[in-house]
């Protein structure tokens, strides 16, 4: 009998506030220093998703948004040679008024200048993707990372939720 594909359950959470998407810059002791990337993070045991979406939310940004919802579910292989279930949420916040903590530091992006920072590739969809979305839809898909953490594939389906 083969052996089954494992993943580990993570949070990325888009936070809304007007035309702007809070993203966090890594710091230097991140795998990712110096990309901008959405606050989130792992699932613990026995946590509900959007409990765990709202834990970090609030350890990252010590924002509380009252009106989190999943609005993607995403299968990332080989991320930094690990697999990632990726619950994707998105929140609106009215505060921008933020706490910067040791993983980075945080800044309301303008949605349409997404495309101008330096981000994972796979990030860039995936707002594109959501931002698009009708209040009854989600999105599914996969992205395939290489070795060097590059997206090979990308594959972003909208479905009706």
């Amino acid at each position: 009998m083969s052996e089954r594909h494992s993943v580990i359950p993570r949070t990325m959470c888009l936070i809304f506030n007007d035309d702007d998407v809070l993203l966090m810059k890594g710091s230097e002791q991140k795998e990712w220093a110096g990309k901008y990337d959405p606050v989130g993070g792992h699932i613990e045991e026995q946590e509900d998703i959007l409990e765990s979406a709202l834990r970090e939310i609030k350890e990252e940004t010590g924002l509380s948004p009252k009106n989190a919802s999943i609005r993607g579910i995403i299968h990332a292989a080989n991320f930094f040679n690990k697999n990632i279930m990726l619950f994707v949420i998105t929140a609106t916040s009215e505060k921008r008024e933020v706490v910067h903590s040791e993983e980075g530091t945080l800044e309301c992006i303008p949605v349409d200048e997404v495309h101008d920072i330096n981000t994972f590739d796979d990030v860039k969809p995936i707002i594109d993707a959501v931002v698009e979305l009708e209040p009854h839809q989600i999105v599914t898909g996969k992205i395939v990372f290489d070795d060097d953490n590059v997206p090979e594939v990308i594959e972003l389906n909208v479905r009706e939720a």
